[in-house]
């Protein structure tokens, strides 16, 4: 039985082996984005919402159902006939149908206006489309950039491990202090600190990527994008603000906003009901037929529709406005990702080109100089140290970088391969 159970719990582990093996993989910027925008259910709601909207602007055209009327009318309820159906001759057994009638412009502005609001509810899909691909980008790039910080980690600490092994045999041969390797080992465990830092950010960048995509993305492939230049210049990126998802909505609010004023303007034209009745009455009585209509009275409008149109029309006015705000925060908005934009770029390249090449040029004449007696091991362990920071330093620049350019170029929805 023992060894039965041993099998099964075997082959349940190497069945979970290869399912996470096969589920786990690298992935290139455009298969992330795309696998974010079909995993998205935000985006399938918003799909099904204008969905119902349109159903219901359909439905919005069409008459009110009309209604079947059956009933008794005039039983008497005192005297010899009391209670009794066929002994007075104004007692009727009434079938009958109603109809309301609601005209066809307010049928057609009702109609109109939930159109307006399934427009303003598509436009949301390229706000959420926007915001999908853009934090997808950045968790792509945080992955992308965290595996390279950690491959020039791994670099500075395998060189500084080859020392220790050189330190360990000189104080076995006395050529060394027993302190030197110490001071190695204490180096290592700082160098090592940092790969665990790396690994977290490798992790949490994973978790994003799985958290947006469904998938486990556990490595990027495939080539950066050219993060060293802006995705436009800045006059076409300034002149395409109109073309921002929220811009658009909010221009959909506006468009909305008018088209329920326009509703509420035609609220005061009277809907007719229309009754058609037939009546039984008792044996050697003429049975009866009537025709009833009724109308509505807006007696009062001034108090009651005009009211309702007059905050419509000021809705329509606030929409406007709005819009206008947004517009200028957007542009401010840019323009403040722009100058992050460039001051990432300023620092990264200064970082990449000057800082890096200094700090590598130190650790040669360091080291030198220690093979030649006039430094110690402690100037060496610095220059490494020093190098190892600046790695990290740079690779934090560049995301920097990455962020900030993903994010102008994410403002839009962009079409993805």
């Amino acid at each position: 039985m023992h060894k039965y159970l041993n099998r099964i719990a075997c082959g349940l582990f190497f069945w979970l082996c290869v399912n996470v093996g096969a589920n786990a993989g690298s992935a290139t910027l455009d298969q992330a984005l795309s696998s974010a925008l079909n995993y998205s259910a935000e985006l399938s709601a918003n799909s099904h919402q204008v969905n119902a909207l349109n159903n219901m602007a359909d439905s919005a055209m069409q008459l009110p159902d009309p209604k079947l009327q059956v009933g008794i009318e005039n039983v008497p309820v005192g005297g010899d006939n009391s209670h009794r159906l066929t002994r007075e001759g104004m007692t009727m057994q009434k079938v009958g149908v109603m109809q309301q009638y609601v005209s066809s412009a307010k049928r057609e502005s009702k109609s109109d206006a939930i159109k307006a609001e399934a427009s303003k509810t598509a436009a949301n899909s390229a706000v959420i489309q926007a915001k999908v691909q853009r934090e997808t980008a950045q968790a792509w790039f945080d992955l992308a950039l965290s595996e390279k910080t950690l491959t020039a980690i791994n670099a500075v600490v395998a060189e500084t491990s080859r020392q220790t092994a050189v330190q360990t045999s000189g104080v076995a041969s006395g050529s060394t202090s027993a302190s030197s390797v110490l001071d190695i080992q204490l180096a290592l465990n700082a160098m090592k600190n940092e790969q665990d830092n790396a690994r977290r950010d490798i992790q949490i960048a994973q978790a994003k990527l799985t958290k947006l995509t469904g998938e486990n993305i556990t490595a990027t492939s495939g080539k950066l994008p050219r993060i060293e230049r802006l995705p436009a210049d800045e006059k076409t990126l300034m002149a395409g603000v109109d073309q921002h998802p929220e811009i658009i909505q909010a221009l959909r609010e506006a468009d909305s906003a008018k088209a329920k004023s326009n509703q509420s303007a035609l609220a005061a034209i009277p809907d007719v009901g229309v009754e058609v009745y037939y009546a039984k009455r008792a044996d050697g009585m003429d049975d009866m037929a009537g025709v009833m209509l009724t109308v509505d009275l807006p007696l009062f409008q001034g108090s009651r529709q005009d009211k309702d149109h007059a905050a419509d029309v000021s809705r329509t006015y606030q929409a406007n406005d709005q819009l206008a705000q947004l517009k200028r925060d957007h542009q401010s908005e840019l323009s403040a990702l722009i100058s992050q934009y460039q001051a990432a770029k300023s620092i990264y390249e200064r970082q990449a080109k000057e800082v890096i090449p200094l700090l590598r040029a130190k650790i040669k004449l360091s080291e030198a100089q220690y093979r030649a007696g006039n430094s110690g091991l402690a100037e060496v362990l610095d220059a490494r140290r020093a190098l190892l920071n600046g790695e990290i330093a740079k690779h934090n620049a560049e995301k920097t970088l990455s962020s900030a350019w993903a994010a102008i170029r994410y403002l839009i929805p962009q079409e993805v391969k």
